[in-house]
């Protein structure tokens, strides 16, 4: 029986339908979406999320991007105009990687195709300094073969996904 009303007549009667075969089978007519309130139910074979755990993400990447920019930020003031004598050069390091890293979460927010820059930026300057870290010759410590071996494994899937992600362009100048 309630197959054959309409949603408006099932809006109004306050019911809420749980399962398929309750939907009415007409499409809603353009009178029934004019009064601008959303739909009672996300429909399921929609792939898009809603708007609003979008938006949270957002905010989420922004609040710690932001968080991890500041830190960032202090440990190199810290190391630039601190009173430290030693781990002076430690925590310049330590605070622009970090905020090396936090910036693809700063962008997320504005611009994907820009945070997807920046984070391939991050991981390839990662994979640079874990190359100089492990291959450069040092005296008194060498790093372990699994080590060298873990660093060369990055910087190939690097280098790998990157390719991939090249060749999946093609020479299509509309998909960018």
């Amino acid at each position: 029986m309630l197959g054959c009303l309409s949603r408006s007549t099932l809006r109004q009667l306050g019911h809420r339908p749980t399962f398929r075969a309750d939907l009415p089978t007409t499409p809603p007519r353009t009178m029934d979406l004019m009064d601008g309130r959303a739909p009672l139910e996300q429909d399921p074979t929609d792939p898009k999320p809603p708007r609003a755990l979008g938006r949270i993400g957002n905010a989420l990447a922004l609040t710690i991007g932001g968080c991890a920019a500041l830190m960032a930020l202090c440990m190199i003031a810290i190391a630039v105009f601190g009173q430290m004598g030693l781990g002076r050069v430690g925590a310049g390091l330590t605070g622009g990687g970090l905020l090396l890293v936090s910036a693809p979460l700063i962008a997320l927010t504005f611009s994907r195709p820009l945070a997807k820059g920046l984070l391939l930026l991050a991981m390839t300057a990662l994979a640079v300094f874990a190359g100089w870290l492990c291959f450069w010759p040092q005296g008194a410590a060498s790093p372990s073969p699994a080590a060298q071996a873990a660093v060369i494994a990055f910087a190939a899937l690097l280098l790998f996904r990157v390719y991939l992600a090249r060749r999946g362009r093609g020479g299509n100048p509309r998909t960018g």
